[in-house]
């Protein structure tokens, strides 16, 4: 071990371990062992302490160390992770750790390199020795998703198995004569429907008991018995959705038209998806199923149609996350997304609540009703959406009741269904963008004279917070910058004060659009304040990657996510930036915390610049439009000077490359 990496050990990160509970006896640096023979483990951590005979036997992890100056999946980084992962196989670990000693550590699984997710989250700190016993216990070739605190966690449905199956799916479709798109959509739907409404009912059964399910068509997939599983799914959809016998007493009637089976699938098709289907539980699915189903079967003018109304759910979690981070035990809450499409925000929403209060001890039956019953509101004018958000829903636990299909958001307000003003404590949603052509009119709205949905939105938004109310929106670049639309910015500064701006990826709704976009995180002002300006700063993180590849493939990528750092920031800069009113000083000394320049790996991949930090208000005026752009102010332009001579030469350059 360097010498460097030895001190940054003693000096950085043994406080930080025993800061977590991991006690400092307990560990070991720069030491073989008899299982790794030559090979050196940086930092070895064991249930025993270090002088005793059961030291090696009892080792529970190993953490690799890299100088202070490295930073997330540069070569260092790798390298420190080619090394772990040999390290804990030969010491029979399923997991290992690797940090810069300071401000960056990962666990990652052993067996395939993916990261250790603990309750839900990405483990991105050191804890204790207790956890780290689960995490060993719990990891495995098959599994990198950790429950400790949070109970009513379970482990997800893996993504990348529900994605292979459907390929097989579609192999199956294509032999029945399904074509690509709603054909193929409907009934790989169906069957999670009908998949789903088994599960459910074997906990606590609310169908008549002459109702066949998933589980009782078993014997006929496996030809134990004689009969034809197409008629009797069939049958169970008539049985389910029986006007005159169930359904007003049935829970599933909002699904009904989900269901659907193409006269073309036979009982040999049947068999076939039953048994592609059969080991799924799509209860607590961590991903967005409908997403995952479009992707696989839409042709290219409906997967354009699904972008309008799909945000990934890595974006929607944080997103939840992050603007839900106080709500740490139960109240009368409403939460809303008026464009609600397959219910993104809402189901990320409710697993954050479940989550936070669960950690905090104040998850109970009560607590859990409330949910389920009153916290949740969505709106959307495809009854198709409002269905799949129901079912969405319905998937992580519940919280259907006030989904409601509207013909438009942005025409006056509703007393039936709840769409009305100061309503709600938390709104957050991706609203549609784009030219407006409903039959709202624009002299109603004060905010914009343009036509423009993402403008009126948000108007609207605003007016249906609370006021101390929360929202989270997503806004596309020309909201935040182009200097017509000033007098838009100036009306949410009068009306909100801005917490936060998170600059995304351009392929974070990719394929679909590559539009430029941003959350925005802002507070309803009290009446009293409406026109008066904030004084603390506004914080700005710019998410160059988000944990997928920055290409219309958006696969998972293992080295480049800065959400996991937002998450670790985000709370703190917050608080640290409302401290500048009341503490100037203060804040200056502790603002170098919450603002960091590109690193090193970074800027080989060509950004410069600031990654996040505060921007004061004196810096937004009319000199500059009230531009909001994160950008704008973490990465300003600069003009290279050249001579005249240089510049003929790049232009002689280009031309030539044109030419050849």
């Amino acid at each position: 071990m360097k010498k460097e990496e030895a001190n940054d050990i003693v000096q950085f990160f043994f406080p930080i371990m025993k800061e977590s509970g991991v006690p400092l006896e307990n560990c070991k640096i720069d030491v073989t062992t008899e299982k790794n023979k030559k090979k050196r483990g940086d930092i070895w951590i064991s249930k025993e302490e270090r002088n005793s005979k059961k030291f090696e036997s009892s080792i529970t992890a190993l953490v690799e160390a890299k100088h202070r100056n490295t930073t997330i999946g540069d070569a260092d980084w790798r390298d420190a992770m080619n090394q772990g992962k040999e390290k804990s196989q030969k010491q029979r670990l399923n997991y290992y750790g690797v940090t810069n000693c300071r401000s960056d550590i990962r666990f990652y699984n052993a067996f395939n390199d993916e990261e250790i997710i603990l309750d839900g989250k990405t483990l991105s700190k050191m804890v204790s020795i207790e956890i780290l016993n689960k995490i060993q216990s719990q990891s495995s070739n098959t599994n990198s998703f950790i429950i400790h605190k949070i109970s009513k966690i379970t482990k997800p449905l893996s993504e990348a198995e529900f994605r292979t199956t459907l390929g097989k799916l579609a192999d199956i479709y294509r032999s029945a004569g399904l074509k690509k798109g709603d054909e193929r959509i409907d009934p790989t739907v169906g069957f999670v429907v009908m998949r789903y409404i088994s599960d459910v009912e074997s906990k606590e059964r609310t169908l008549a008991p002459v109702i066949n399910l998933w589980d009782n068509f078993r014997k006929i997939a496996d030809e134990e018995v004689v009969g034809d599983l197409g008629v009797e799914f069939r049958k169970t959809v008539e049985l389910i959705w029986d006007k005159e016998s169930h359904y007003k007493d049935n829970i599933y009637q909002d699904f009904k038209d989900l269901v659907s089976f193409s006269n073309k699938l036979s009982n040999n098709h049947f068999k076939k998806i039953f048994h592609e289907l059969d080991h799924f539980h799509f209860y607590g699915a961590n991903f967005d199923l409908y997403g995952a189903i479009y992707e696989e079967f839409a042709s290219q003018t409906k997967k354009k149609e699904f972008g309008e109304f799909y945000t990934r759910r890595h974006i929607t979690s944080v997103v939840s996350r992050l603007l839900l981070r106080n709500e740490i035990a139960p109240r009368n809450l409403r939460i809303c997304d008026p464009a609600c499409g397959t219910g993104g925000f809402l189901t990320e929403a409710y697993k954050a609540l479940i989550n936070n209060y669960s950690a905090n001890g104040k998850l109970n039956d009560t607590s859990i009703k409330q949910l389920k019953r009153e916290t949740f509101w969505g709106f959307d004018n495809d009854p198709k959406s409002v269905a799949r958000t129901k079912l969405n829903m319905f998937l992580v636990g519940d919280g259907h009741m006030h989904i409601y299909d509207i013909d438009d958001s942005l025409i006056g307000w509703n007393e039936e269904n709840g769409w009305k003003e100061n309503e709600f404590d938390y709104i957050m949603t991706n609203p549609p963008m784009g030219t407006y052509e409903g039959d709202a009119r624009i002299e109603d709205f004060k905010f914009t004279n343009e036509q423009r949905f993402e403008l009126m939105f948000a108007e609207k938004v605003i007016n249906a917070t609370k006021s101390g109310g929360e929202i989270a929106i997503v806004l596309n670049d020309g909201a935040l910058e182009a200097p017509t639309r000033e007098e838009f910015r100036k009306k949410i500064l009068e009306n909100c004060d801005i917490h936060a701006i998170i600059s995304l990826t351009t392929f974070a709704f990719a394929p679909y659009t590559k539009e430029k976009t941003y959350v925005i995180f802002m507070q309803k002002k009290q009446n009293d304040d409406i026109r008066k300006i904030q004084e603390f700063p506004i914080w700005h993180f710019i998410v160059d990657y988000d944990g997928h590849a920055n290409s219309d493939k958006r696969y998972k990528t293992k080295y480049h996510d800065d959400l996991p750092e937002l998450e670790i920031k985000f709370s703190n800069a917050l608080k640290c930036g409302k401290m500048s009113i009341t503490n100037r000083r203060e804040f200056e000394r502790n603002r170098n915390e919450f603002e960091r320049r590109s690193n090193q790996r970074e800027k080989e991949e060509g950004i410069s610049g600031m990654k996040y930090g505060y921007v004061d208000m004196n810096q937004i005026n009319e000199d500059n439009f009230h531009n909001l752009l994160s950008e704008f102010y973490l990465r300003p332009l600069t003009m290279d000077k050249i001579t005249e001579k240089e510049f003929d030469n790049r232009i002689a350059s280009i031309m030539d490359k044109f030419a050849s």
